[in-house]
């Protein structure tokens, strides 16, 4: 592993760091390009992404410190998230509820911005999960299987289980990330009612989510009633919203689309669809 990949006096960058931020930035690009044909203005897309980057850190780090409150010794401990230490679930909860918030301010639909975001969401996962590989953080419990893999004594997954091959869980929640942009990019193919495809996004990541969490390893804090973790908790309430939403918008008309001029003539704003 490689939680450090590379020392410029007394500067390090950090690999978790370093995958979180490329996740953003590529997660961030692939929005904007696809928000002018909703009807959207890249400049809405990125001023978004800047209120759901802070939001998403902020409420992902809480929910970590939340949870491994025996890892903080030191004021620094509570904020160095680029040494990994980021609970998913805490951000997504954060990033929505400010992305709301700010959507509804600036005048776009927020199942539309969803629509939008939602493959990135898939893209940021991917990358950032090989973040946590390189770091040895978010790690799986042990196993015999050919997949094993073991982690070196210097990060804290490989003094925990010295010598001991562990379910390289963050690489199958890269791989489910990837998989779930490809799903949802082919199903966004066909004009379908605003709000499934992050409705789709919500079933697929719950479920991926809550199968992760069998081969993932925690700490007894962790778990609840049943021998189930809390995310398999919020998975399932995740799942439920994104089925609901589903069902809800089943009947409802195609999503309109804008062309690419009528999108950007007015930045920051959401353009009026064609039609309307």
């Amino acid at each position: 592993m490689h939680p450090t990949l590379f020392k410029l006096g007394p500067f390090e960058l950090h690999s978790y760091g370093f995958m979180l931020a490329l996740g953003f930035f590529f997660g961030i690009l692939l929005a904007a390009r696809r928000a002018p044909a909703r009807g959207v203005s890249s400049d809405t897309v990125f001023d978004t992404a800047l209120v759901i980057v802070f939001a998403s850190i902020v409420g992902a780090r809480l929910m970590y410190v939340l949870f491994h409150r025996e890892e903080m010794s030191s004021l620094l401990d509570l904020v160095a998230v680029w040494r990994g230490g980021l609970a998913m679930y805490g951000g997504v909860l954060a990033a929505m509820a400010a992305a709301f918030w700010y959507v509804r301010r600036r005048g776009v639909p927020f199942l539309r911005m969803a629509d939008i975001m939602a493959p990135s969401l898939g893209l940021g996962l991917g990358l950032t999960r090989v973040g946590c590989f390189l770091n040895g953080c978010c790690y799986g419990r042990p196993t015999e299987l050919p997949l094993g893999v073991q982690f070196p004594s210097d990060t804290f997954s490989g003094h925990l289980f010295e010598g001991t091959a562990l379910h390289p869980t963050q690489l199958y929640s890269s791989a489910i990330g990837l998989l779930i942009l490809l799903i949802l990019l082919l199903w966004d193919r066909a004009r379908r009612p605003e709000g499934q495809l992050f409705a789709l996004y919500l079933m697929l990541a719950s479920a991926g989510r809550f199968a992760l969490d069998f081969f993932r390893y925690y700490e007894a804090n962790v778990y609840i009633v049943g021998g189930g973790t809390v995310n398999q908790l919020i998975s399932v309430g995740a799942f439920l919203i994104g089925l609901l939403l589903l069902y809800s918008t089943r009947h409802a008309p195609p999503a309109r689309v804008s062309t690419a001029s009528t999108a950007t003539s007015h930045p920051g704003q959401a353009a009026r669809p064609v039609g309307s």
